[in-house]
């Protein structure tokens, strides 16, 4: 998908560096930045994709590098609750999602490809 420079795409553009800042710098976060620093030893950048409060958890999704999505389930009140962790390449995760997400993808990918630009 092609970015056209939309208020819809500036305010995703904010709200995921926002989300980004939070994941690295929010001792809350930290359980989900080790999952994904496990599950990916080598990544260079995340963004936060979705969250879905649950009653019990919280669901995560997040955009890693520009080639995958890692969706993280952590038990909100235990922390030995295993968490469940599920790995999706990125093209797989693409189908079926509504428009509107498929925005916000867009400008995930566009800030993951800046990141990784800027580590080289």
């Amino acid at each position: 998908m092609k970015l056209k420079g939309t208020m819809t795409e500036q305010a995703y553009r904010e709200e995921l560096n926002a989300s980004k800042f939070h994941l690295f710098n929010d001792i809350s976060m930290r359980r989900f930045l080790n999952i994904i620093k496990e599950t990916f030893p080598v990544m260079k950048t995340v963004h936060v994709l979705s969250w879905i409060p649950e009653q019990g958890e919280d669901i995560f999704s997040f955009l890693v590098d520009t080639h995958s999505v890692i969706k993280i389930e952590l038990d909100r009140y235990d922390d030995t609750v295993a968490p469940i962790v599920e790995v999706y390449p990125i093209e797989k995760w693409m189908k079926g999602i509504s428009r509107i997400f498929q925005i916000k993808l867009a400008v995930a990918l566009d800030l993951a490809k800046n990141d990784i630009t800027q580590c080289k």
